[in-house]
């Protein structure tokens, strides 16, 4: 799974991010603010991982059960994929 938009991840105020940069800021009318659950989900997906490995670091994270992850994480990178970012 990769990134295909050029976004930036920063975290501004205490509110983590996602900035539309270069030809991805004409496609966006805005910011996007990520949960903690997403952040991580960004984070791991960004270095490579795929979506087990987004599962797995949500789990450790915040100390929830797999199934409850589970949910959390497909319905974020559905978001992104409706967006077109992965």
């Amino acid at each position: 799974m990769e990134i295909k938009k050029k976004v930036l991840l920063r975290t501004i105020a205490g509110e983590t991010l996602l900035i539309p940069v270069e030809e991805t800021v004409a496609e966006y009318n805005g910011l996007f603010t990520l949960t903690p659950s997403a952040t991580v989900i960004f984070q791991t997906i960004s270095d490579g991982g795929d979506e087990e490995a987004a599962l797995a670091a949500v789990c450790r994270e915040f100390e929830v059960d797999p199934e409850t992850a589970r949910a959390d994480v497909e319905s974020f990178l559905e978001q992104l994929r409706s967006f077109g970012i992965i």
